[in-house]
């Protein structure tokens, strides 16, 4: 059974679905033709890319995440800092 590649782009430019649609057509001596290998790659490469982007995006919310936990941490330690040389120079 041999399958065909059909690209359906979304309302979102970034996100391509390629649905995969059998067909009766047999290709010869089991090999698959020219442009279902070209199709093939052309599909990998963009599910490829896709999930890159999307890893490129958690990388970048994990990064803010640990940003902003490293703001705070040394907020709280130059205010504890500050709150002992207070109470050290009362003394």
């Amino acid at each position: 059974m041999n399958h065909v590649l059909t690209t359906v782009t979304t309302s979102n430019p970034s996100s391509v679905l390629v649905t995969i649609t059998p067909t009766s057509a047999a290709p010869e001596a089991g090999k698959p033709s020219m442009l279902h290998r070209v199709e093939l790659r052309v599909a990998l490469w963009l599910l490829l890319r896709n999930a890159r982007r999307q890893e490129i995006a958690l990388d970048h919310a994990e990064r803010g995440r640990r940003r902003a936990n490293s703001a705070a941490r040394a907020r709280r330690e130059h205010e504890a800092l500050r709150a002992w040389c207070t109470q050290s120079m009362h003394y």
